[in-house]
């Protein structure tokens, strides 16, 4: 019984020694290269989404198989090659691998210095301004200036080309009236004459507000006139009669100069554009008058619409 006990152990022992016997093992696979160039040179290299601090022209080393290579470079847009296979102790050429140059965009606004936004994030620049190295595609532009009204264009940049946009800012405009406004004489604290165009407010001429008149209606002549041809009133307005009779036909007022006048008839019948000591354009109309008979002083009502921006006759 000893001996078959004995015997069924050296079989084992057979059997495992013999099962270990096997020494062979699976060799790594080689790596190979890769040799890249590109026009223009300089561009970042990078194997299967690693930068390999490696720039055009040059020679990587990577794995036996298949690969991804992507190019990058400023103003370019990006090139990748999605499959390269690489042989052990083979070199894989690539190139010369032409590099598209990304689009730009002018931005330009009437006026000038309106703030840029680009799909929805401030650019911190004014117009007119060039934005270089734009991927393709469609951009948002906002401009904002004080005085004038948003502006929201859509732009299509495209790859190798500068596009360019031209705004024409609107300005932002405000109607006042009607508006009464009393000669300036026989009329009480009540009843005033004078006019402040920005702020669509009637004070008296000899008011403490008085400073801030910019056209009064002047018993002397029956003339809505300029505050400064009153001896206690200085601001300077001047006065041109339009064409037209609706005062929101949209013409736009004619450029100051030496034919503006400082007065109007009070039987005026179309509509009249302002110039005032701001520097701003109002078109005023006389819509309504009356009085001028003992007892009731004469009085006239107006509207009247008020350009916010400097300098700017559009309306």
């Amino acid at each position: 019984m000893k001996k078959i006990i004995a015997l069924s152990v050296l079989l084992l022992s057979g059997i495992f020694f013999f099962g270990c016997d096997d020494t062979s093992t699976v060799e790594p696979a080689g790596n190979g290269t890769i040799t890249i160039t590109s026009t223009p040179a300089g561009a970042a290299i990078y194997l299967d989404g690693t930068n390999t601090n490696s720039v055009t022209p040059a020679t990587i080393e990577a794995s036996e198989g298949v690969h991804e290579v992507t190019l990058k470079l400023a103003g370019y847009m990006d090139y990748t090659i999605p499959a390269i296979s690489v042989q052990a102790d083979q070199q894989s050429i690539i190139g010369p691998i032409v590099l598209t140059v990304q689009g730009s965009l002018s931005v330009n606004s009437t006026p000038v210095g309106a703030s840029i936004t680009i799909d929805g994030v401030s650019q911190n620049k004014v117009t007119p301004s060039i934005f270089q190295s734009l991927q393709a595609g469609s951009y948002q532009v906002k401009l904002t200036l004080t005085n004038y009204n948003d502006t929201t264009v859509t732009v299509q940049v495209t790859n190798g080309a500068q596009t360019t946009v031209d705004v024409i800012l609107k300005p932002q405009t405000v109607k006042f009236g009607p508006i009464k406004l009393w000669e300036t004489t026989g009329t009480s604290a009540s009843q005033p004459s004078g006019l402040d165009l920005s702020s669509g407010s009637a004070y008296g001429v000899s008011s403490t507000d008085k400073d801030k008149v910019d056209i009064f209606y002047s018993s002397t002549g029956f003339l809505v006139k300029s505050s400064d041809q009153s001896s206690s009133m200085t601001r300077e307005t001047k006065f041109k009669v339009g064409t037209g009779t609706v005062l929101t036909d949209g013409a736009d007022a004619p450029l100051v100069d030496a034919t503006w006048t400082k007065d109007m008839s009070d039987r005026e019948s179309k509509y009249v554009f302002l110039y005032d000591n701001d520097g701003n354009y109002s078109k005023i109309k006389i819509v309504g008058f009356g009085g001028g008979v003992p007892g009731e002083p004469a009085w006239l009502e107006v509207e009247w619409i008020y350009n916010k921006a400097k300098d700017n006759r559009l309306f």
